[in-house]
């Protein structure tokens, strides 16, 4: 059980690489919460736009701007920004995406009330033009869930995005920080803090995550399949088999598909039979193929 503190601080952790076109979007998002006892902690990443100026050109002292020169690495800039946090609770934007106004309260106010839980997490939605979703995290727009969340994540259940988490910092002594050999180590990071403490789900859309182009996902997705089906098997001796297997499934099937998006259709059949190893009485493996075969002759 944790104790509650009345107001607490929370830090905000916004690691920026060249985000001078929606960085003032983001930090306005964070400035206009109905919670205001927060502080933001940016780590640039050696920006060679106007990241820095537009940040330096807002009056707040709030908002602390750490110029980290070129890392590259998703952990280590997250791990910079945690060794310089002064708050109870941390919470993570990205310098492209947007918070509704009542995120942080929500979150400060479900933390406070379950004791019990270590993080929360909250619904919301993809988009490309602003206040127009193109694709909800959940069906479920509504409610809270207070539970052990630990397996939902290897069944697809809950998305892996930091931008929706808010932790108590003490769970970082439990967990230990962002992983730095990986490129994408938030999900790893969300699944530490889910092994170890229980959560609390905010259904409610309260983060609005911006896709567009120039995503480091779209940029790295094969090295984002790779790394996710690494961490599934990492966590092989502490899931059921036919989580595991289900997950390992899921995994290679949406790889494939990836591939085929990308007229790669040998290595989509290569995946799809890895997907098959894993269910081999299911026949949307050899669905798959035939989708890829097809692609790969017309």
């Amino acid at each position: 059980m944790f104790s509650a503190t009345a107001s607490p601080k929370v830090s905000i952790i916004m690691t920026t690489y060249n985000g001078g076109k929606y960085v003032f979007e983001t930090i306005e998002s964070i400035r206009n919460q109905t919670y205001k006892n927060w502080e933001v902690i940016v780590v640039d990443d050696g920006s060679a736009d106007n990241t820095c100026d537009i940040i330096n050109a807002v009056k707040d002292e709030r908002i602390h701007l750490y110029k980290a020169g070129r890392i590259g690495i998703n952990g280590t800039l997250k791990n910079i920004g945690l060794n310089m946090t002064s708050g109870e609770l941390i919470a993570f934007i990205d310098h492209d995406d947007l918070w509704a106004p009542e995120k942080i309260e929500k979150q400060v106010a479900a933390l406070q009330q379950y004791g019990e839980a270590g993080f929360s997490l909250t619904g919301g939605y993809n988009f490309r033009k602003q206040w127009e979703p193109s694709e909800y995290f959940y069906n479920q727009r509504e409610g809270i869930r207070v539970d052990n969340v630990f397996t939902s994540f290897f069944r697809s259940e809950l998305p892996g995005f930091t931008q929706a988490l808010m932790l108590r910092k003490k769970c970082i002594d439990v967990t230990g920080p962002f992983n730095e050999t990986k490129s994408f180590s938030d999900v790893d990071f969300i699944l530490k803090l889910a092994y170890h403490f229980k959560a609390v789900i905010l259904y409610e859309p309260l983060l609005f995550r911006r896709l567009h182009d120039t995503n480091y996902i779209h940029s790295n997705w094969e090295k984002g399949h790779h790394e996710g089906i690494e961490i599934i098997q990492s966590y092989k001796n502490r899931l059921n088999r036919n989580i595991y297997r289900d997950a390992l499934f899921r995994s290679h099937i949406n790889f494939g598909e990836k591939y085929i998006s990308h007229n790669q259709s040998r290595k989509a059949i290569q995946h799809f039979l890895r997907a098959w190893e894993n269910k081999i009485f299911s026949i949307v493996p050899f669905k798959k193929m035939m989708k890829a075969i097809i692609y790969f002759f017309r």
